[in-house]
């Protein structure tokens, strides 16, 4: 049954519920909730870039953080640059006001404010004449983080930033 579970793990784009893998599996939730014990374990002590973590009750295996930068070139893309750029914006300084965004990305941002609520990663709540933007659970599912707190997530890109310095001159340029 673990096998099992790691093959579906592996080939999901997206985290997946223990009752959802049993469901696939034709498993019992118990038996897969216990073999998920056991690939977590497996996988946090084995010398390996490859990690299976539990986000908001689900689970997902992915590369390590510490080994993107060595894949990311061979990733398929789901964002161009900009929009990436413009999420990490809102990340960073949520609760953010979209015109302080424009201010800092330019009219592009509106473009990509418009495909980022439609992926779901952020949200956008109406103050006035301008909205006030910030990141949504999905946000913290989609980079496996296991928070949706701002402040963890501006702790987790600083230090992101640090291993790499491109990224870290963009976050504090």
């Amino acid at each position: 049954m673990k096998r099992v579970i790691e093959a579906i793990l592996f080939t999901s784009p997206d985290p997946l519920s223990p009752s959802r893998i049993a469901r696939i599996a034709g498993a019992d939730v118990k038996e897969v909730e216990n073999a998920l014990a056991e690939l977590v374990e497996e996988y946090a002590t084995k010398d390996s870039a490859i990690e299976v973590i539990e986000v908001g009750g689900k689970y997902l295996m992915r590369v390590k953080p510490e080994y993107h930068t060595y894949v990311e070139r061979f990733a398929e893309k789901d964002m161009e640059k900009g929009v990436l750029r413009t999420l990490a914006v809102i990340a960073l300084r949520q609760p953010i006001m979209l015109s302080k965004l424009a201010k800092i990305r330019g009219n592009k941002c509106y473009d990509h404010v418009k495909k980022l609520e439609e992926m779901g990663l952020i949200k956008a709540e109406k103050r006035g004449r301008t909205r006030i933007l910030r990141t949504t659970k999905k946000f913290a599912t989609y980079f496996g983080l296991k928070t949706g707190n701002p402040e963890e997530i501006r702790e987790f890109l600083r230090k992101a930033a640090k291993e790499d310095s491109a990224l870290e001159k963009y976050i504090e340029g």
